[in-house]
C-alpha cells in the first residue's frame, strides 16, 4: 500500500510543509523519492506566513498567509490581523516572560495556530488530496520546539498536541506524530551526510535559531546509528524576530511617528516588522554572500495610520546601522552561545563542527560569531537551513519502521545543568516478565506495527495509547481507542494526559503492565 506523510512546522514567522510517498509492505516500508517542498497556492517562495486576518467579530478566520500580508498596510484591516503567536504559546508558565512572548494570551496563541491549521489541511485536502477523504493512507508529521517536552512537566506540549488532534477527525488522531525541532533537523542533516563523517573528531554542536528560540543541542555522533549520542541541551527565548522587532522601532522613529500615535495604532507595528524583516534579510545575504553587489538595502516605507494621517520615508540599512540599533541583541546571542556552553560542560575546543539550522541561523552577525569562537572551517550553514526542519520530519515515519531508529539520546537533565547524576529510566512490565524501556520523550503503544511497543491484539487500535516519560515524571494519554486504556481499573478518557507513579497497573486490550523505574550510572 502507498501512503502519503504530509510534514508541518509550524514556525513563528513561517510555516512550510513537505511531502513523501512511502510504499509499505506489511513492517517493511520504502520511501519512494525524496521529500519535496509541497507547497499550497497560500505558499510563497515555499512558506506560509504564519499570519492570520480575524473577521470583525474576532472569532473566525477571514484570511491568512501572503494574502494577508499584502494587505498589511492598509489601515482599515490592520487591527484584525494576528502574527507571531507562537512564542506566546505557554509564555503564562513562564516567570518572567519576554515581550514578544506577552502580546497574546496563551489560549489566544492556541487559538490562532488552529484557526491557520484548519485552513491548511482543508486547502491540502482540496488541492493534494483530489478534494477526496483523508484517510489511512495518509499521514501527518508535526514538529515543535524541544522544550516544550521537558519544561513545565511537559505541558507546553501536551496543549499544542491537543490543539492539532482537535483540528483532525477522530479517525485520524492515530496517524499524527510529533518530532522535537532538534531530532528533527538531525534527520535532514544525517540524509545530507553532514553528521555521518565518521572521522570528525569532537563534539557536534547543532544550533537551531529559529523566529523566537535559539536551541542548542551537543553531542557524539555514532558513527553506525546515526545518533546523537549522550546529548545535551540548552535554549533561550532568542530569535530572528527580535531583530525585526528593534528595526521597527527605529524606523518608526525615521518616520517620526509620535508615540501616542503608535499607542492608538499598536497594529501598526506589524507593518514596520515585514519592512524590517526584508531589509535584515537583504544585508544578511549581502554580507554573507561574496561578490554580492554592496548596494545598501533601501525600502520606501508608507504608514497609513488608523487616524488617516500618512507617513513615509525612503529607509536604507547598512551594516553599521543595524550594529548600533541590535547591539544589545547581538550580545545576547554571544551570552546565550557560552551560557548554553558553560551549561552543557564545553569548551571551544571540544567543538568538532557546529551546524547552523533553522531560518534565523542566517543572520550574518550569528554566523560570524560562531566562526569567530569556533573557527571559519568547524561552523556548517546547511543548505537551505530554514527547512531542515521540515524536511527531517518527513523522513521520520520512515525512520520508525528500521530496526534502529535514528534519535537524540539525552543525558539526565541536572548533567545538562552541569552536574553528574543518574539517568532514571522507567519501563512497563507484563505479566509475563517481559520488560518494555520507555523513551525519553513519547512512546506509542498499539495494534500498528510501527508503535514503539507492538501489541498484536484484535482488542488494541492501530495507534491506541502514547506514554511521555522524562527523568522525573512519566504520564499515559489514550489516543482515541475503541476499548480503553485503563489505570489499575479504571478506564481513562481519551486525548487526556494522566500521571503514572511506580507500582501503577495499566491494562491495554488483552496485556496488563505495571509501570517501573530503575536507575542506571550515566556513561561518560
Amino acid at each position: 500500500m502507498q501512503e502519503t506523510v504530509f510534514a508541518i512546522d509550524c514556525g513563528a514567522t513561517n510555516w512550510r510543509l513537505y511531502r513523501v510517498s512511502y510504499k509499505r509492505d506489511g513492517p517493511n516500508v520504502q520511501m519512494l523519492g525524496e521529500p519535496q517542498p509541497s507547497p499550497l497556492t497560500s505558499f510563497v517562495n515555499r512558506r506560509l506566513p504564519a499570519i492570520i486576518l480575524l473577521d470583525p467579530e474576532g472569532a473566525k478566520l477571514e484570511g491568512y498567509g501572503d494574502f494577508v500580508k499584502q494587505q498589511i498596510e492598509d489601515e482599515k484591516i490592520r487591527g484584525r490581523i494576528r502574527e507571531y503567536f507562537k512564542p506566546c504559546i505557554g509564555a503564562h508558565l513562564e516567570i518572567e516572560p519576554l515581550a514578544h512572548q506577552k502580546r497574546f494570551t496563551h489560549e489566544q496563541a492556541l487559538q490562532y495556530t488552529k484557526l491557520l491549521l484548519r485552513a491548511v489541511l482543508l486547502q491540502l485536502q482540496q488541492e493534494k488530496w483530489r478534494g477526496g477523504t483523508f484517510d489511512e493512507r495518509v499521514h501527518f508529521t508535526f514538529t515543535f520546539p524541544v522544550h516544550w517536552r521537558y519544561d513545565h512537566d511537559g505541558f507546553i506540549l501536551q496543549e499544542f498536541r491537543q490543539t492539532v488532534q482537535n483540528c483532525m477527525p477522530k479517525e485520524l488522531r492515530s496517524q499524527i506524530r510529533f518530532i522535537s525541532e532538534p531530532e528533527s533537523a538531525m534527520l535532514s542533516l544525517h540524509r545530507q551526510g553532514l553528521l555521518a563523517d565518521s572521522d570528525k573528531k569532537g563534539v557536534t554542536l547543532i544550533a537551531d535559531v529559529g523566529g523566537s528560540t535559539t536551541d542548542l543541542i551537543a553531542g557524539q555522533v555514532n558513527p553506525h546509528t546515526g545518533d546523537l549520542e549522550y546529548a545535551r541541551r540548552y535554549g533561550e527565548p532568542h530569535g530572528g524576530g527580535l531583530y525585526d522587532a528593534e528595526l521597527a522601532k527605529h524606523y518608526a522613529d525615521q518616520l517620526k511617528i509620535p508615540s501616542s500615535a503608535l499607542t492608538d495604532d499598536p497594529s501598526a507595528m506589524i507593518t514596520l516588522r515585514d519592512y524590517s524583516r526584508q531589509l535584515k534579510e537583504a544585508l544578511s545575504r549581502q554580507l554573507l554572500r561574496p561578490g554580492e553587489s554592496l548596494h545598501t538595502p533601501k525600502r520606501t516605507i508608507t504608514l497609513v495610520m488608523s487616524n488617516g494621517e500618512a507617513f513615509r520615508r525612503v529607509a536604507r540599512l547598512d551594516e553599521p546601522i543595524f550594529l548600533g540599533i541590535t547591539r544589545h541583541l547581538i550580545a545576547d546571542f554571544e551570552y546565550l552561545i557560552e551560557n548554553g556552553m558553560q551549561a552543557m560542560g564545553l569548551k571551544n575546543g571540544d567543538v568538532g563542527q557546529v551546524i547552523l539550522v533553522g531560518g534565523g541561523s542566517q543572520l550574518f552577525t550569528i554566523v560570524r560569531h560562531l566562526r569567530k569562537r569556533f573557527g571559519d572551517d568547524v561552523v556548517i550553514l546547511s543548505d537551505n537551513p530554514d527547512e531542515n526542519v521540515v524536511h527531517g520530519a518527513a523522513l521520520e515515519y520512515g525512520k520508525s519502521f528500521e530496526t534502529h531508529t535514528q534519535r537524540i539520546l539525552f543525558s539526565h537533565q541536572q548533567e545538562i545543568e552541569g552536574v553528574p547524576s543518574q539517568d532514571v529510566e522507567w519501563q512497563f512490565v507484563t505479566n509475563t516478565g517481559r520488560s518494555h524501556s520507555l523513551l525519553d520523550g513519547a512512546t506509542t503503544l498499539g495494534r500498528k506495527r510501527d508503535n514503539h511497543i507492538w501489541l498484536k491484539d484484535d482488542l488494541v487500535s492501530r495507534f491506541h495509547a502514547e506514554v511521555n516519560a522524562n527523568t522525573e515524571e512519566i504520564a499515559i494519554t489514550d489516543m482515541g481507542s475503541t476499548n480503553g486504556t485503563f489505570i489499575n481499573g479504571k478506564r481513562i478518557k481519551p486525548n487526556q494526559v494522566y500521571p503514572l507513579i511506580p507500582g501503577d497497573k495499566i491494562k491495554i486490550g488483552g496485556t496488563e503492565f505495571t509501570c517501573t523505574r530503575s536507575a542506571t550510572i550515566l556513561r561518560k
